[in-house]
């Protein structure tokens, strides 16, 4: 021990002495218009070894500088050359060089053209944040790029005051921003709202795009009179790419799988056996199907092991007829396969008497998930001269998804279920391709009339599908009970139980146009900017559905059952040959209209320190729907909804500094029903069926923000608000029994009173040369009386009463936050990240019955990403995704151990922990995820 003590000693003496010999130049490379710190800049001592890169504070060290003159040299692309000579006159001496580059400029007829940052980087996304009318977050395509995710619903659970839900894959799927569920925010794509894919709701399921197809991604926290108002939480704005100053070509590469796939087969079924129209669809509403109209095979189920993920991407840009002409084209395509394993315990219809939670099933599901992704973006743009130009961009998202779920369902009541692993089982397989795509073709132009007068319009025509055909769910039953003679297991069966086929198709489209006119007059001798604008949207939903439910032949206990191939029509009936497209609310039609008008203006105070923007938007919304139910009408409601909302806003930009800002803001907003909820229908649904409700009217909310911003150099910030949020009438989905004591279903509901939700927010960007770090941190926390259900039993028996209920709002955590350690070395071409993000306990889903809420409990993701460039223009990249394997868990609280059957403990509710005071309701693992590629880029 002595010995290694004083080799250790030794050694560092002699590391010590060899740095005390060596001279040091050391400083930071600034650029001389912005005093910005300039990354990656070239750091040479001409003529020698002595080379190096600033880091991401724009600082560079060379160490062990022999004595001597040097001419120093950096080189920066667009920036002029600098050159300067040292002398190094002792080998302990430091000298410290601090430069500032100027840019590159060109004189092209006699206009000068100096680029300030350059499209899709980290310091372009902190400038907008600096620069922005709103509060906003910016997440640039190289920042992304660099990040594990692929798609822009993964990236956005990154951005400050972000919470995601996730789908059956992992995926995120929605965004909720600031504690507000997905319903109270909208997405943009280049500022035009597009139409949506979901068959029940407005929000737009955001893993339809791939990651790499934006410049950047803007979150909008708060609303100016221009933007439309039905925004509570904030507005997902996708910011494409545009056509380029020159020439550019970005490529991408890559492969991977899933660990979940690497441990077991993934379930595939044969694809080509989907029946693309149903028989209504083919034949007319008359047409009375038979048997010989439905096909079984897509229901043989093969396990096999899948093949690798491939993931491609392609943008090329360039500018022609003498630079007058703009093109960029993006193209994605991915092809993705996961499986994930998830169980649920289905509660009963109510609870026991002192709301002890009762539950009737429990659910074992695997789900194996083949998704393909195109996407292609085109923009064009024409400069008829510099005071006009036209642009046209062109959009098409699509997402085809092949999903086979397989179910062991068993009954787990302690009279069903006498002991462990026996009692009566359903083994349900269901298959489905979902097709979506989003298509969108926007024109717009922008013209200045002359010097004070601006006029810039857009007309776009957008349009959504999702197509779902021939889903199929064949459920075959077993019984398992003890032999009395043998002591072992007798299983009876299996017999067919039955097969339901749905047919279900949604397009949603919009027409829309936009006028907006500015003037900027001088009054005062100050500036002052006035701008009116108005919009119209004609929409168009319409749903299609229809289901036919096949049943065993008049066969008392079910149809004996061997393989799907072995299955006669003769042993099967056809409930219902027209199936349930007559009489049924799913397949409706909704008409809206909104015409919107505003007024604002921009003002300056205090020789341009405080910037005020105001003013007010009215909003006028004209709904009307039909349904094939009969009736459709239900009492009191009409079918038609008109209404009109004025919503005022005011959002105030306090310059402290070049690099700091206040803000303060108020907006009211507003959030319509979905489109479904206005429905008297119900829909299966993954868990549970889904009930409308047309009593349901808007929220209208009031919204005040505050943030400090900070932005000391290069790609650093501080940014730190709060927020708060007044709802009224807010619109929240409850676990019920709309339609009946025993059938227990998930129904939007307006919940009496106010809902108030506030918080606090805190982004932090911190970069130590090559090393650097950055962190959010969201509080959220809000309020709401419900009334619901107490089942308690009296000598007269079971009475139900109603109490008082104090909770947040559903899907609101109180914690979120992300934290990412970086390393960026541009000397090696190194980039590596790993992130951790974190969601903090939340309600998953409400119940009808006072405490028995179900709890998604606190989860934290690690994923890791790494870039290698390995010649100029070209690099290698890893990234792994749920690196830890973290499972998401579905909780009540209600201690398990308080609900066990005392004569048979083991055999109530498998899986759970009797110590942690909760009992589990679900819980779904997704496996690890791995990619690895390659990217080239030129530019």
């Amino acid at each position: 021990m002595r010995f290694h003590l004083q080799y250790s000693i030794f050694i560092a003496l002699i590391f010590a002495s060899f740095i005390a010999n060596a001279g040091t130049l050391k400083g930071i490379v600034l650029d001389k218009q912005s005093d910005e710190p300039i990354i990656g800049a070239l750091v040479m001592l001409k003529g020698t070894q002595y080379v190096t890169t600033t880091g991401l504070d724009g600082s560079y060290v060379i160490k062990n500088v022999s004595k001597g003159e040097y001419t120093v040299e950096i080189q920066y692309t667009s920036f002029e050359k600098y050159e300067n000579k040292i002398t190094v006159n002792d080998d302990a001496q430091t000298i410290a060089l601090n430069i500032n580059l100027s840019e590159k400029s060109s004189v092209l007829n006699e206009v000068q053209i100096k680029g300030k940052y350059k499209a899709g980087t980290a310091e372009e996304a902190r400038n907008l944040e600096k620069n922005s009318e709103n509060v906003m977050n910016v997440m640039s395509a190289r920042e992304i790029e660099l990040l594990p995710d692929i798609l822009i619903s993964n990236v956005l659970q990154r951005v400050s005051g972000v919470q995601v839900e996730r789908d059956v894959n992992g995926n995120a799927r929605y965004a909720n921003i600031r504690g507000m569920d997905k319903r109270y925010s909208y997405t943009l794509v280049d500022g035009i709202k597009i139409p949506s894919t979901d068959d029940k709701g407005r929000f737009v399921p955001l893993d339809i795009f791939p990651a790499e197809i934006v410049e950047r991604t803007e979150v909008i926290k708060t609303l100016t009179p221009s933007m439309e108002g039905d925004a509570v939480g904030g507005v997902t704005n996708l910011v494409m790419r545009k056509a380029p100053d020159h020439f550019v070509i970005y490529a991408t590469a890559a492969t991977g799988y899933n660990q979940n796939l690497f441990d077991e087969k993934y379930n595939s079924f044969d694809k080509g056996s989907l029946v693309e129209k149903s028989p209504t669809t083919s034949h007319g509403d008359t047409y009375g199907a038979t048997l010989n109209d439905f096909s079984y095979k897509s229901s043989i189920i093969t396990p096999k092991q899948a093949p690798p993920n491939g993931l491609f991407s392609l943008t090329v840009g360039d500018r022609f007829l003498k630079d007058k002409l703009g093109v960029m084209f993006s193209g994605s395509y991915q092809n993705t396969y996961t499986e994930s394993n998830d169980i649920l315990f289905k509660p009963a219809s109510q609870p026991e008497p002192g709301n002890i939670p009762e539950f009737d099933d429990l659910d074992i599901r695997k789900y194996s998930t083949q998704e393909t992704r195109t996407a292609l973006h085109t923009s064009i743009d024409y400069r008829i001269n510099d005071q006009n130009i036209i642009t046209l961009t062109g959009l098409y998202a699509l997402l085809d998804q092949w999903q086979e779920r397989n179910v062991i369902d068993s009954v787990i009541t302690a009279v069903n279920r006498p002991a462990p692993g026996l009692g009566t089982v359903d083994f349900k397989d269901r298959t489905q391709f979902i097709k979506q795509n989003i298509q969108n073709v926007t024109l717009k132009g922008e013209h200045q009339v002359f010097n004070r007068l601006k006029i810039d319009w857009a007309i776009a025509a957008s349009k959504a599908i999702r197509d779902m055909p021939d889903q199929t769910e064949f459920t075959t039953e077993s019984n398992y009970s003890r032999d009395p003679k043998t002591g072992g297991v007798d299983v009876t069966g299996p017999i067919i139980k039955g097969i339901t086929k749905i047919w279900e198709y949604t397009t949603d489209q919009d027409i829309q146009e936009f006028l907006n006119i500015t003037y900027t007059p001088t009054i005062a001798g100050k500036n002052v900017e006035f701008k009116v604008g108005a919009m119209d949207r004609n929409k168009n939903r319409d749903n299609s559905n229809n289901e036919y439910d096949i049943n065993p032949a008049g066969v008392i206990g079910g149809v004996p059952y061997t393989n799907v191939q072995s299955i006669k029509n003769s042993q099967l009936t056809l409930q219902d040959p027209l199936g349930t497209w007559n009489g049924n609310g799913l397949s409706y039609t909704v008409h809206e209209n909104i015409w919107a008008y505003y007024a604002q203006a921009k003002l300056s105070f205090f020789n341009n320190k405080l910037e005020a923007l105001g003013g007010v938007r009215v909003e006028n919304t004209f709904v009307s729907d039909s349904s094939n139910q009969d009736p459709h009408i239900v009492a009191g409601v009409s079918g038609t909804y008109n209404y009109m909302d004025v919503l005022p806003s005011l959002n105030l930009k306090y310059k402290l500094s070049s690099k700091e800002n206040i803000r303060l803001s108020y907006f009211e907003s507003i959030n319509r029903p979905n489109f479904f909820e206005l429905i008297h229908a119900t829909t299966p649904g993954e868990d549970f069926d889904l009930v409308g409700n047309p009593y349901l009217t808007r929220s209208v909310a009031q919204n005040i923000d505050a943030r400090y911003e900070w932005f000391p150099k290069g790609i650093d910030q501080i940014l730190a608000g709060v927020f708060y949020k007044n709802i009224n009438d807010p619109i929240e989905y409850l676990l019920a029994r709309p339609t009946g004591p025993s059938n227990l279903a998930i129904q939007p509901q307006n919940l009496s009173g106010n809902a108030a939700n506030y918080g606090a927010e805190l982004q932090v960007t911190k970069f130590f040369h090559y090393f650097g770090i950055s962190a959010n941190y969201t509080y959220t926390h809000s309020s709401i009386k419900d009334t619901v259900l107490y089942l308690q039993k009296t000598t007269a028996g079971e009475v139900t009463n109603s109490v008082t209920e104090t909770r947040p709002l559903q899907g609101q955590a109180e914690h979120i936050g992300n934290l990412s350690f970086i390393y960026k070395n541009p000397k090696l071409g190194l980039d590596a990240q790993i992130a951790e993000q974190y969601t903090g306990r939340h309600i998953y889903l409400l119940a009808q019955y006072e405490g028995l809420a179900y709890w998604q409990k606190a989860t934290e993701f690690t994923s890791l990403s790494i870039e290698k460039r390995i010649v100029k223009g070209l690099s290698a990249y890893a990234k792994v995704n749920n690196l830890l394997n973290t499972p998401v868990i579905v909780e009540l609280n209600y201690a398990n151990s308080k609900i066990q059957n005392p004569a048979v403990p083991s055999s109530w509710l498998p899986y759970q922990n009797l110590k942690d005071g909760k009992t589990l309701v679900e819980k779904t693992q997704y496996g690890q995820s791995y990619l690895v590629g390659i990217r080239y880029k030129f530019d």
